[in-house]
């Protein structure tokens, strides 16, 4: 399973919806920031919809041209919580790619 994304939207984008059949385990994200010239932070998390919130990552900044690579500790209940990527409104609008594996 590999699901990609891309983010070009300001608002926070869910990669993994609960309770979708899409399987949490997952082994791998990675996010690439295609800005040609503005540094984007970012923050993954994991929702259960209620208000009660876990980040993998919070406004982990990554720099123009390059990728973040996440690879431990992301394996988490798909029937409990959905996969969630928000970024820094003061960057601007995002322009990431992201490939979950």
């Amino acid at each position: 399973m590999a699901i990609y994304k891309n983010i070009t939207s300001g608002t926070t984008t869910t990669l993994i919806t609960k309770n979708t059949g899409v399987s949490g385990r997952i082994s791998k994200i990675l996010i690439s920031n295609n800005n040609s010239s503005t540094a984007t932070g970012v923050c993954a998390m994991i929702d259960d919809g209620s208000g009660n919130i876990f980040y993998f990552i919070r406004d982990v900044k990554i720099p123009s041209g390059a990728a973040l690579v996440l690879d431990d500790n992301l394996s988490f209940d798909s029937s409990q919580y959905s996969l969630r990527m928000a970024h820094d409104s003061g960057s601007g609008n995002p322009n990431l790619t992201v490939i979950i594996k």
